[in-house]
């Protein structure tokens, strides 16, 4: 994962605001953890300082960060397609129905 071993985001006064305002507000617990790891690293935190006070891995971190030059706040929210998919869709009317029939729920 690039072991840098110092590696620090610097953030514009607008940059500051935006992360400062995801971690007090943000709805999601892993969307305030990442703005609180880049703002950590703007005051000087080190990568394997951020990783342990987060009881993360330093290549997460450092994943956070480069998602973060890329992409911007954005690249801190999870990406789509994640977590359990589902086992059956509900848009497969046939298969619904199936479902259905085989429960003894079918009208």
């Amino acid at each position: 994962c690039g072991m840098k071993p110092y590696r620090y985001i610097t953030l514009n006064a607008a940059e500051l605001e935006t992360l400062e305002n995801g971690y007090k507000n943000g709805k999601k617990f892993h969307f305030r953890t990442r703005c609180h790891s880049l703002l950590l690293s703007h005051r000087g935190f080190k990568v394997v300082e951020i990783a342990t006070l987060l009881k993360k891995d330093e290549c997460t971190v450092r994943r956070w960060m480069d998602n973060w030059e890329h992409k911007g706040i954005v690249g801190l929210f999870l990406g789509k397609g994640r977590g359990k998919k589902p086992a059956l869709v509900a848009t497969e009317a046939h298969v619904v129905e199936l479902v259905k029939k085989k429960s003894g729920n079918s009208p």
